[in-house]
């Protein structure tokens, strides 16, 4: 752990260091240069933690953290994998209402594709102490606003098994590059992981920070809505194929992010991986929806994807469940349609006043109240109203 502390130092010193930089000429780097803060946030999570582990695999997964007593590991722990929960929840929301969403293939998932959302220890005491980890909880919290700590980090990581890289990246890569190409870890059970796509989020801004990256043999990486990336890229904006689904050329390091990563302590393999691209706000300076979302964790809804207005939809109702299905504003479809732009108030208010609908307006009636951007709360909780407690619908499997 000393070791692990002594890297974690060294990272944080050469984070700041850059950061003081920019500092004399930008006040606010994660709103006016996203995408260097992005990068910097990826070499902070990716950096050595001992072994074949990275610093975000010290961190608290859903599965420590949405329990009846809830444990922040003592130093690296083996993924706590389950299904990409998106999908899972807007399927199970559909078929609450009724819908038949069209025949599944025999094999939905045949890459084996997984995921896993980590918290670091700032986000995981916030949770806990504030016993957002169960119902009980969320329902006291009802009306209350939950703003978290400023050093707070989420990473979701996207993971493919070793053995099926190559039909999963149409045959870029064989299973002997697996080890140099990705960084791979591995289950409770021993079996082996590559590391395919990222998010990373933090609250440097109110709003939190936003970007999403992708490993470079991804199919599809850049379809529908690009690739850009200002800070780390030599082509920092990559159009879309106009075929879905097929190889994007490799994401050049620029100087400035080659000599970030020369200097950091990261595996070598990390070079491997893409920015997609970052996300500051909810439109742009003209009043148009931004976008942005991961051909893998968003498969299906890249076009209506947009990770600070989903997140945004984050809300849990007077009895501690949430307000929405994972952010989606139509379940009834296949794919489901992903909300885009600035945040609706009908998603927190019943109004019976005259509009506009503002801050202490007439009529108001609060039927959410906000998680603060993080999903995990009111996805994850535990329902410790039934006996005995129910377990997360998060956990791993």
């Amino acid at each position: 752990m000393q070791r692990h502390a002594s890297h974690v130092l060294a990272c944080a010193a050469l984070l700041v260091s850059t950061a003081a930089a920019v500092a004399q000429t930008d006040p606010a780097p994660p709103m006016n240069n996203p995408d260097m803060a992005a990068w910097q946030l990826f070499i902070s999570v990716n950096s050595r933690a001992g072994g074949s582990n990275a610093v975000f695999e010290t961190y608290a997964s859903d599965t420590d953290t949405f329990q009846t007593n809830p444990q922040y590991p003592a130093g690296p722990t083996p993924s706590a994998l389950h299904p990409p929960i998106l999908e899972t929840f807007a399927r199970d929301a559909a078929l609450r209402n009724g819908v038949l969403l069209p025949a599944l293939p025999p094999d939905p998932n045949p890459n084996g594709l997984s995921e896993e959302t980590r918290h670091n220890r700032a986000t995981f005491d916030f949770i806990v102490q504030n016993n957002l980890y169960k119902v009980s909880g969320l329902k006291a919290a009802f009306g209350k606003t939950l703003t978290f700590p400023l050093d707070s980090i989420e990473v979701k990581a996207n993971w493919v098994p070793v053995n099926k890289i190559p039909s999963f990246t149409k045959n870029q890569v064989t299973i002997a590059q697996v080890p140099q190409l990705y960084h791979v870890n591995a289950d409770s059970n021993g079996n082996k992981y590559a590391l395919v796509s990222m998010h990373v989020i933090s609250k440097q801004v109110p709003n939190w920070t936003w970007a999403t990256f992708e490993h470079r043999f991804n199919p599809g990486r850049c379809d529908i809505i690009g690739c850009r990336d200002a800070f780390g890229a030599q082509i920092p904006v990559v159009a879309p194929n106009p075929v879905r689904a097929q190889t994007y050329p490799d994401c050049t390091k620029s100087a400035a992010l080659s000599a970030l990563l020369a200097k950091a302590n990261i595996e070598p393999a990390f070079v491997n991986y893409c920015l997609k691209g970052s996300q500051a706000d909810f439109v742009d300076n003209a009043g148009l929806d931004i976008r942005l979302g991961n051909s893998v964790t968003e498969d299906g809804f890249v076009p209506t994807s947009s990770c600070i207005t989903c997140h945004g939809r984050a809300a849990f109702d007077k009895d501690g469940q949430a307000t929405s299905p994972a952010g989606f504003i139509n379940v009834n479809v296949n794919p489901p349609i992903g909300p885009l732009g600035a945040l609706l108030p009908t998603w927190y208010w019943n109004n019976t006043g005259q509009p506009p609908v503002v801050e202490g307006a007439l009529g108001l009636v609060r039927v959410g109240t906000s998680a603060d951007f993080v999903w995990s709360i009111p996805l994850c909780a535990i329902d410790d109203m039934q006996n005995p407690p129910q377990p997360s619908g998060c956990a791993g499997k």
